[in-house]
């Protein structure tokens, strides 16, 4: 009789050492969370030539918010020179090349263009050059139905602006910097590419 309490005390010690073995294996399959994906810093070029790198900006009819870690800021528009976004990660090629769309165009079509900025963005198109410039002219190109907007095709009014000339079917050109003879710099060339004039 007295070996049934020590075959039980025996029968529990074996379960108890097979469930705490199993224990660590389970613990091994629990997934880790997916890393945080870091947004790219904005840099704030001030007028006085001062910079200032910040997580998010976004825009208001007098000016800039800016938001550095959990605190938010406003800034004056005259303060504020221009704001530069982080380039997308792709080669240096695509940077430079222009992103072009063509379709018919002529310059008398611009004012569809003009007013979805300004109810969008609450202030005028920054127009660089409408039509013909003597930019152009030197360089060879005609120019005369088309306009270029003073906005880098990656900033948020920019992003707003080739999606709008998408969805309307409107030609362009995204500059993402300069070309040598055809662009200056970072801008929107609205209408289809400029051909050269022989010049």
């Amino acid at each position: 009789m007295p070996l049934k309490p020590l075959l039980c005390g025996f029968i529990l010690l074996i379960c108890a050492t097979c469930v705490f073995g199993q224990t660590p294996a389970e613990s091994k399959t629990t997934k880790e969370p997916p890393p945080v994906e870091e947004s790219l810093p904005v840099t704030i070029v001030l007028a006085s030539g001062s910079q200032l790198v910040v997580d998010e900006v976004s825009q208001s009819s007098d000016g800039y918010w800016y938001k550095r870690g959990n605190v938010t800021t406003f800034i004056d528009r005259e303060r504020v020179a221009r704001i530069e976004h982080p380039k997308p990660k792709t080669s240096e090629t695509e940077n430079t090349e222009p992103v072009e769309r063509v379709t018919r165009w002529t310059l008398a079509e611009a004012a569809k263009v003009k007013e979805f900025f300004l109810s969008k963005f609450n202030r005028p198109l920054p127009l660089s050059n409408f039509g013909q410039s003597d930019l152009h002219t030197r360089w060879g190109l005609d120019h005369r139905n088309g306009m270029d907007v003073n906005l880098h095709p990656d900033s948020v009014e920019g992003r707003a602006l080739v999606a709008f000339l998408k969805a309307e079917s409107i030609p362009f050109l995204a500059f993402r910097g300069p070309i040598p003879g055809v662009s200056t710099g970072p801008h929107i060339h609205v209408g289809n590419r400029s051909p050269r004039t022989g010049r």
